[in-house]
């Protein structure tokens, strides 16, 4: 073999710009199929938020007829977040314990002291919230 046919050719100066332009044609070609696809996502939904108005006025235009149901599954047709409701509920739980204690006071204060440190272990998820209203120890 020859080292000519070794070696590796490199494309003239001309040819690497021609090169380079196909690279860019081929990218704007790209773009412009991408930009079109938006806009198109970007009319559905113009049209569905449009269309959603429509169906929740009565025939007076005065007032409209919209529930959370109908929102959300609107917001979930245009890829948005939910809308979420706050609900407020109360948890009363029962133990039953032994503890070992110099005295009633002293097994009350031990008792209430482990309950109250389960707040921490409460996870109410990430925007909810927790609070302890009361703890009742009987014996």
């Amino acid at each position: 073999m020859s080292e000519e046919n070794n070696q590796e050719t490199t494309p003239s100066p001309l040819e690497a710009v021609q090169q380079e332009i196909t690279k860019l044609k081929e990218q704007l070609e790209n773009t412009r199929i991408d930009y079109r696809g938006k806009i198109e996502q970007i009319n559905q939904i113009r049209e569905s938020v449009h269309q959603f108005f429509i169906d929740a006025f009565d025939s007076s235009y005065d007032d409209a007829t919209i529930n959370l149901t109908d929102v959300n599954e609107l917001l979930l047709s245009i890829g948005a977040s939910q809308l979420e409701q706050e609900f407020e509920g109360r948890v009363t739980i029962t133990y039953s314990f032994t503890v070992k204690a110099e005295d009633e006071d002293d097994a009350r204060s031990k008792v209430e002291e482990a309950v109250s440190g389960m707040e921490s272990n409460f996870d109410a998820g990430a925007d909810d919230s927790y609070s302890e209203e009361s703890i009742e120890v009987e014996f």
